[in-house]
């Protein structure tokens, strides 16, 4: 199931899940993406994008578009996301849970929400 998280610098708290999982993301480390994938810079570049928008965006429907062009199954919302995307943004997952995803994991203000693929689709559609 690939997970979406938020995306920061090499060295940092991005891809924490991930990493300590070993699930695919949408996106890994940027440079080290485009170090092992040359001639694929600008599709790293657009998953990077497509990351923050996904975050930052309050439209449900961008967010919607995302998770079905990465087959995205679960969302992150920790404090990293919290510190680095738009408040607005970040709640759209609270706000549209039990709609499009459903919160399975929580700590604190740390949520992982589980992507509701049918409703997803049938909004799209």
């Amino acid at each position: 199931p690939v997970i979406i998280e938020g995306n920061a610098t090499e060295y940092k708290w991005g891809n924490r899940y991930t990493i300590y999982t070993g699930l695919p993301g949408v996106i890994g480390w940027n440079y080290h993406q485009r170090q092992q994938r040359p001639g694929l810079s600008d599709q790293v570049w657009q998953r990077i994008e497509d990351v923050s928008t996904f975050y930052n965006d309050a439209s449900p429907d961008v967010a919607l578009a995302i998770l079905q062009k990465y087959a995205i199954r679960y969302i992150v919302v920790g404090q990293m996301e919290h510190g680095m995307y738009d408040a607005q943004g970040i709640a759209k997952f609270a706000q549209l849970d039990g709609f499009f995803w459903d919160e399975v994991f929580r700590v604190g203000n740390t949520a992982i929400y589980q992507v509701n693929s049918e409703a997803v689709e049938d909004f799209l559609n």
